[in-house]
């Protein structure tokens, strides 16, 4: 009788554990979405501030104008950005 037991709440142990894991996974893919977001835009930057830069000495610019004022509508606003996955559950 106690080998029965000890056998069902092995299985529910397990049930549970498997649910954490594919929670887990799915926020681990969140994060992979995320971080790639993340270098994309960190890329784009690094890729513009390497442009200015060979503007600025190129042209007269004034001090009190700033070049990344004109492209601020590629920016993207991280703090409000959410990536949403759906996994089937089936």
């Amino acid at each position: 009788m106690s080998e029965k037991r000890v056998l069902r709440k092995m299985k529910k142990l397990a049930s549970r554990i498997n649910d954490k894991m594919e929670t887990v996974r799915d926020v681990v893919e969140d994060l992979e979405i995320e971080f790639e977001l993340l270098q994309n835009q960190i890329s784009k930057l690094e890729s513009k501030k390497g442009l200015n830069i060979d503007v600025e000495v190129n042209d007269d610019v004034d001090e009190g104008e700033t070049l990344d004022d004109s492209d601020s509508d590629e920016v993207v606003d991280l703090e409000n950005t959410s990536v949403v996955t759906v996994r089937p559950k089936f």
